[in-house]
């Protein structure tokens, strides 16, 4: 009788082996953070009223996390992606090392492919920022496709409705003529209707330092560059390094203010070009 309870005993326990050594070949390990900060093609941090999901995809498709885009922290953070860690990558989790593909999703559907994300160590946070850019193809006859951000789109059927103007959203028209494009003007942010409103060096002088100072009235939340050449007869337009002051260090393109209603004059610095006799300047908002 002892004989045969120590076999049924045995029989018992080796399933029960069997399955605590699968279990602890992969086990949950906690969670890793990553917040971030999602900007638009404008480099401004985009609010809840973007209506973007982040998502963190794994290789295989899944979708390990995800999350909305929230108003930004006072830290300037927007969104927070919790990734559910395992000693071993599953359909549901990753595991230290990966790298996950991340996917912007906006609430109609379309879907763009941003930076892909490490995942760091367990109960650490990593932090990362992504842009986001929302483009539409245009196409012209005679002039080819070109891509501009949706909003564009968006921003011009308002202004062509409460002009009550019908016809086509095109980019590369000009229709209050005063020489800037339509896009160009909506990336400014002036009146693509309105040939008072336009972008213009209301400015111009060179101070001590021997940089140009150039004055220009801007739009909050607009990015401005300025682009220079050494003859007008044929013209080669390139861009050329800024600065917010005259002893600032140089940058590509600035923006005055973040403040979208913010409204007035901005100088900025260029640095003359070497052995140049004569220089030409144009501000250009991208």
């Amino acid at each position: 009788m002892m004989k045969k309870t120590s076999k049924l005993a045995a029989l018992l326990l080796l399933p029960l082996a069997a399955m605590n050594v699968a279990v602890a070949a992969n086990f949950p390990v906690g969670t890793h953070l990553i917040k971030g900060t999602l900007k638009d093609w404008q480099n401004k941090v985009l609010t809840s009223s973007a209506a973007v999901t982040i998502q963190a995809v794994a290789t295989n498709g899944t979708v390990i996390a995800s999350t909305k885009v929230a108003d930004p922290s006072a830290d300037g953070y927007n969104f927070l992606l919790q990734i559910p860690l395992s000693t071993t990558a599953t359909d549901s989790t990753a595991a230290v090392g990966d790298t996950l593909n991340c996917v912007l999703v906006q609430d109609s559907g379309l879907s763009f492919a941003a930076t892909p994300l490490a995942v760091g160590d367990a109960n650490a946070v990593s932090n990362v920022f992504l842009a986001f850019v929302n483009m539409k193809g245009y196409s012209k006859d005679g002039q080819g496709t070109v891509s501009v951000p949706v909003e564009y789109v968006d921003t011009i059927a308002a202004w062509m409705e409460a002009y009550e103007i019908e016809g086509d959203y095109d980019p590369f028209a000009d229709y209050d003529g005063d020489g800037a494009s339509n896009y160009a003007e909506y990336c400014a942010g002036t009146n693509p209707f309105d040939e008072t409103d336009k972008l213009a060096i209301t400015a111009y002088s060179t101070p001590q330092s021997a940089t140009h100072a150039i004055s220009f009235e801007y739009v909050g939340g607009h990015v401005y560059g300025v682009a220079t050449t050494r003859s007008l007869t044929n013209p080669q337009w390139a861009t050329q390094p800024v600065k917010k002051s005259a002893t600032d260090a140089e940058h590509e393109q600035v923006m005055p203010s973040a403040d979208e209603e913010d409204v007035g004059i901005a100088t900025i610095y260029v640095v003359p070009a070497e052995g140049a006799t004569s220089q030409f300047f144009k501000v250009e908002a991208k």
